[in-house]
């Protein structure tokens, strides 16, 4: 069956679904592993206080993402569509398109980078004066570059996806882990502490693997719809952009809520204060990084049962996410009695985890993963308009809640989970209204648009 998945023979969506979640399971497992073991790695290579900046940089750098207006997302559902009804020209024409714009859009972004990154002050941004400002920028600058570029190569694990093979984007995170554990292994035996080798390294390495699987894979899996200048048509741009542009809503507000944590905790605390969040974060993120991986093969999926009017897949299919959610919360639980333990192993006495900053962040985790499930589907049958309003109003109340938390009430790090988990509480109760509305076909008004 893996033979017939990878040389796309028919398979059922069930059966995509199966394969797509054992592989993922087994290389994004692999991929903990090799980020754990490359989290302790670096920490001893640049020190706690510098590895607080990397974070916060590689934050801020993710912001970039948000640049491409939410065309990956578009491509995915439109291609999704594509493939299910058959055509495959109007598939190539997306596929190609997409890298045209997004192209368009990095090298845009590169120049704009060149032309401003002198006018910051990059050390009072990271609030990191012990680092000289001319590494800084050097460091920005490498990061920016590399991000930038493969924020085009990138694309290929949305075509992945539409192909319900969404197993192969954490085939190559693996191999990527797999490099930068080896390299900054080596760093650590060869040099000291050097800030710009680590970002060539961590920045450089990814880009690569991402290059190179667009080469192998539009030569076999995807050849069907390898792009071509050929085949680029700027009017079918309006179709993707123009489902693209909610996405892009949502990836607005998701960055606001998800990845200004690092930031307000270096500016609120300190860039010390950023590594002992991260270690905690990703420790409990294993369950996040689990339940993503059983979660995702089904957005394209539901994309083809709901063009098929196959609902009673959908419920089947929700029910079963709903038991692996139960699970995810048993599991958090059982990490949350150990913390102190298995983090003391794990990295040692270098960083300290309060207990009330691992509960903030397993009462996130829990809502985040309830919310994803019923996130997915409504991204998968194109219906955003609810997911947008309520994620707005998140969007709003997120940084002035996490400031009062901080500032009035006076409490520490934990504040920033705690405010995650506030503004997602709700839209986890409207998202489940909207499923049955849609899955009844009884949604009417902004619950069916």
């Amino acid at each position: 069956m893996i033979k017939k998945y990878f040389n796309n023979y028919n398979l059922d969506r069930t059966q995509k679904a199966n394969l797509n979640t054992i592989l993922s399971l087994f290389f994004r497992g692999g991929s903990i592993l090799l980020q754990f073991a490359l989290i302790p790695l670096t920490i001893d290579y640049i020190k706690p206080d510098v590895y607080g900046v990397w974070l916060t940089l590689s934050s801020l750098v993710g912001w970039v993402a948000m640049f491409d207006i939410g065309i990956a997302n578009g491509l995915k559902n439109r291609l999704s569509e594509s493939l299910a009804n058959k055509d495959i020209e109007k598939a190539r024409i997306y596929v190609s398109t997409t890298y045209v714009i997004i192209g368009t859009i990095a090298c845009m972004l590169i120049g704009l980078y060149f032309i401003l990154y002198n006018l910051f002050d990059w050390q009072a941004i990271f609030n990191s004066r012990f680092i000289p400002e001319s590494e800084l920028k050097n460091v920005v600058t490498i990061v920016s570059l590399f991000f930038l570029l493969k924020f085009i190569t990138d694309i290929v694990n949305v075509v992945a996806a539409s192909f319900q093979m969404v197993s192969v984007s954490s085939i190559l995170l693996f191999i990527s882990n797999l490099g930068l554990t080896i390299s900054v292994w080596i760093l650590t035996k060869t040099t000291n502490g050097n800030l710009i080798l680590l970002a060539l390294y961590l920045s450089g390495i990814p880009f690569l693997i991402s290059l190179v699987s667009n080469f192998y894979l539009f030569r076999s899996q995807f050849k069907l719809v390898k792009p071509s200048f050929k085949y680029v048509d700027l009017k079918y741009s309006k179709s993707i952009i123009s489902l693209g542009s909610q996405f892009f809503i949502l990836q607005i507000i998701g960055l606001i809520i998800f990845q200004t944590d690092n930031i307000l905790i270096a500016q609120f605390f300190s860039p010390a204060e950023v590594t002992n969040f991260n270690i905690a974060y990703k420790y409990y993120s294993i369950v996040t990084i689990l339940f993503t991986i059983l979660l995702t093969p089904y957005w394209t999926a539901f994309t083809e049962a709901y063009h098929s009017k196959d609902f009673n897949w959908i419920k089947l299919s929700i029910k079963k996410l709903r038991v692996y959610w139960g699970l995810s919360v048993l599991v958090l639980a059982i990490m949350l009695i150990v913390a102190n333990f298995i983090i003391k192993l794990w990295i040692g006495d270098a960083v300290q985890i309060s207990f009330s900053l691992s509960l903030s962040i397993c009462a996130y985790i829990a809502v985040s993963n309830w919310n994803a499930i019923f996130a997915n589907f409504s991204n998968g049958v194109g219906k955003l308009r609810v997911q947008i309003l309520y994620a707005i109003i998140m969007g709003i109340v997120n940084i002035p809640l996490s400031f009062i938390l901080v500032k009035i009430f006076g409490l520490g790090t934990f504040a920033m989970p705690l405010s995650n988990f506030i503004c997602l509480i709700f839209g986890g109760v409207i998202s489940y209204i909207q499923y049955f509305k849609i899955i009844r076909e009884k949604a009417t008004g902004i619950w069916n648009k």
